[in-house]
């Protein structure tokens, strides 16, 4: 007999949890890893700033950015603040700032920054950018603003600006969970307003906790670790997105095919996601930030087609250019170490987007760069970063910071801004770079595949594949069960697809599937051909029924 229990555990194990109450905790449906928000730094005087703007009647302007994460912590903040002024009774007015993608670029802008000034606002706060915005911070106090930073990005000492500033990635800061989405240090904010100010106020509780659904969004469209106290905020966001309460991310759901109870993080990061982010991408995202806001049900319904559409125009640029993109590192830089790209046809809404899927096919870091005006409106190129796993990009970057005139990001995306005659230069610096450290690490662009647990088909029951969906949601810093079938025999193969590249076949009495498998197997392409598969076992849905499914990611070991 299948002891599931077992399995999970071994699983568990291997993935370094053993204490019975860290098991407990992960497994949980309504875990409890979440920790005081004034153990960030600025936190506690953050906090008393809106507060006594709040009660002085000041105007606040949340400025975000326009990446999901970006819009939806703007969203969420104005819509906290909006209660809190309401309930105040403060004749505060609450806006918001979202900059264009393609005439502003990312971070605080002091042109915009000044017009804001100019309408009424008396404080600025930002979310998801901002931390190393020091020159237009100075500008902007120097207009008569009051800045409060909140963000989430890397950030030196040296780089921060003469204001508060709530970022867990702050060198002085010890939060224990660095790795927040920007939307998430928005959230902590909010709940260090209401513990602060609203702390037996049952209604300020239940509106920090109707927030979550967009932490969830936003925690897994940045990519971010969903371990720790991420895990917990995703966890309850999914469950409330699940229930529906908030009506315009129930309708943009049911828009594009989801049915509210079993929305994954899957469908998340897959289809909800892309389609806020189809805003900033192909035009303005302030919309995004009213469809939230609005109780106007038909303008919902509008702003949501209008994201619809804008999707379906970002798939089929991003198609064009990616096939630009392969062409020129096939006929120019296959053996470039670190692929850095200028294709003839480019729309800066869809370059990360590249990036990240020449990433994939090719293994290497890429940066896709696009034209647009950099310091002094000279000529200049936007590059939009994604790396492999063992190459954090912004210390690659930075080890050359003198050739930018900006640069930020993460260890697995980056973006720059660089002057157009230094293309060359940048190119030879990052190969050279990259061949030195394949001369120290050899297996530098190697793709690890951690296998969790070695599989027999006659453990692979519904019960197990049932038991598995516990470590949900699942993503970077926590990915699904990597299970691996060893000397399976293939049968009952079958393609699939309208290029028939798909390929659904047997191993034993376990159906499994393998998306562009005819690929993979080559010529070994044959019922009887004895292989280790790799991959996860999840449910298959289908006609009523539910049965066991291995999803397979890596064909291994091929031997008649």
């Amino acid at each position: 007999m299948v002891d599931a229990n077992a399995i999970i555990q071994a699983i568990l194990n291997h993935r370094g949890l053993r204490a019975p109450a860290d098991i407990e905790e992960y497994l949980s449906k309504k875990p409890m890893k979440t920790y005081d928000p004034f153990l960030l730094p600025d936190m506690e005087a953050g906090v008393e700033l809106l507060y006594a703007a709040l009660k002085s009647g000041k105007n606040i302007c949340v400025y975000g950015d326009y990446d999901v994460d970006g819009v939806l912590a703007t969203a969420l903040l104005c819509e906290y603040l909006k209660w809190m002024a309401a309930t105040l009774g403060s004749n505060a007015e609450i806006s918001a700032y979202i900059p264009s993608r393609f005439d502003e670029g990312y971070g605080l802008n002091a042109e915009a920054l000044k017009s804001i000034r100019e309408g009424g606002t008396d404080v600025v706060v930002t979310v998801d950018c901002g931390s190393v915005s020091k020159n237009a911070v100075a500008a902007a106090q120097a207009s008569g603003l009051t800045v409060l930073v909140t963000d989430h990005h890397v950030c030196e000492a040296a780089q921060l600006p003469g204001c508060l500033v709530i970022n867990p990635k702050r060198p002085d800061a010890a939060y224990t969970c660095a790795g927040l989405s920007g939307c998430g240090v928005a959230f902590k904010l909010a709940q260090g307003l209401r513990r602060r100010f609203f702390p037996d106020h049952v209604e300020a509780g239940k509106r920090l906790n109707a927030c979550l659904d967009l932490v969830a969004v936003a925690t897994i469209a940045d990519v971010v670790p969903l371990t720790d106290e991420n895990r917990t905020l995703v966890k309850y966001g999914l469950a409330a997105l699940n229930r529906g309460g908030r009506t315009a991310l129930r309708k943009l759901s049911l828009r594009i095919g989801f049915n509210l109870g079993s929305i994954t993080a899957y469908n998340i990061a897959f289809g909800i996601a892309p389609h806020i982010n189809a805003a900033g991408r192909m035009g303005e995202a302030l919309p995004v930030v009213d469809l939230f806001l609005s109780q106007d049900e038909t303008f919902m319904d509008e702003v949501i087609e209008e994201l619809v559409r804008r999707n379906t125009d970002r798939r089929a640029i991003q198609t064009s250019i990616l096939e630009e993109c392969v062409h020129l590192v096939e006929e120019c830089y296959q053996d470039d170490l670190f692929l850095l790209l200028r294709p003839k046809t480019m729309h800066e809404g869809v370059s990360g987007i590249v990036a990240g899927r020449i990433k994939g096919r090719f293994g290497k870091p890429v940066a896709v760069l696009s034209e647009t005006e950099g310091e002094g409106e000279r000529p200049a190129l936007k590059g939009s970063v994604r790396s492999v796993d063992k190459v954090n990009v912004v210390e690659l970057l930075s080890r050359h910071q003198a050739l930018f005139e900006k640069l930020g990001g993460h260890a697995m995306a980056a973006g720059f801004i660089l002057p157009a005659g230094a293309e060359s230069e940048l190119r030879q610096a990052l190969n050279a770079d990259m061949a030195a450290m394949l001369e120290s690490t050899p297996d530098l662009l190697e793709m690890e595949t951690r296998v969790d647990y070695d599989l027999s088909p006659a453990e692979a029951t519904f019960e197990l594949a049932n038991r598995l969906e516990a470590f949900e949601p699942t993503g970077t810093g926590n990915l699904k069960p990597c299970l691996r079938l060893s000397g399976v025999t293939i049968r009952d193969i079958r393609r699939m697809g309208t290029e028939k590249q798909h390929l659904r076949f047997s191993a034993g009495a376990l159906s499994c599937v393998h998306f562009d498998g005819v690929e993979a197997f080559g010529v070994h392409l044959v019922n009887g051909v004895v292989v280790d598969l790799i991959g996860h076992l999840e449910i298959n849905h289908w006609n009523g029924t539910a049965t066991p499914q291995f999803l397979v990611q890596k064909v291994q070991n091929f031997r008649s």
